[in-house]
Parts: C-alpha cells; sequence; structure tokens
C-alpha cells in the first residue's frame, strides 16, 4: 500500500492508497484544497471540518447536477436512436414492399414471354 501527503487548507494529511493511484490521489487531494481555499477566500477561516463539509457538498452537487445532465444527454440520444432505427425500418419496409413489386412484375413478364413461346 503506498501513502499520499496531502496539504489541505495549510494542513498536511497522510493517506494510504493502493500502489499505482498515488497521481490519482495528489490529484484529487490538489482540487479539494482550491475548493476549500476558495470557500476559505469567500468566509474566511470558519473551520476546516466545516470548510470541508462546505466543500464536500458544493462538489457532490456539481456531480449531482452532472450525472442529471447526462442522463438528460442519454434519454435525448436514445431518443433520438430510437426514431433512426424506425425511420430505418420503415425505409427497409418500402424497399422490401418494391422489391416485391417489381419480381411480381418481372414474373407476369416472364410468364408473358412463356405463352408467346408457347404459342410459336
Amino acid at each position: 500500500m503506498a501513502k499520499v501527503n496531502l496539504e489541505i487548507n495549510g494542513r498536511k494529511f497522510a493517506l494510504g492508497c493502493d500502489d499505482g493511484e498515488e497521481e490519482r490521489l495528489t490529484r484529487l487531494g490538489e482540487k479539494l484544497d482550491a475548493r476549500v481555499r476558495t470557500l476559505a477566500d469567500q468566509f474566511g477561516q470558519i473551520g476546516d471540518v466545516r470548510l470541508l463539509v462546505m466543500a464536500g457538498i458544493t462538489m457532490t452537487d456539481e456531480m449531482e447536477e452532472m450525472r442529471e445532465n447526462l442522463e438528460g444527454e442519454a434519454e435525448t440520444a436514445t431518443s433520438e436512436l430510437r426514431r433512426e432505427t424506425e425511420d430505418a425500418l420503415a425505409e427497409a419496409q418500402k424497399s422490401e414492399i418494391s422489391a416485391a413489386d417489381a419480381l411480381a412484375n418481372a414474373a407476369k413478364q416472364i410468364e408473358r414471354l412463356a405463352e408467346k413461346l408457347q404459342q410459336n
């Protein structure tokens, strides 16, 4: 197990993580630190716990908003794909009917030719 040292709002934290996850944990810690510092600039040093809770809530809110947006985009894409599929099926059915009509016409022409050949 690897260890990473993070600094959040001027305080140092040592955290363990899986081997190979050090860079990711460091990057996440830097993002959390930036959020906490922004909140501290807005509200002052109101306590580490309170700042961390506020940072966690704002970040969770952003994640929830992104999730809702992604769900909306997925619904739109699904509806569009469904409509395109229905259009393609309708077009395929038209083509099938057209091909069947053409085949029936060809069969009639072949029958007429066969009749003419039998008459001669």
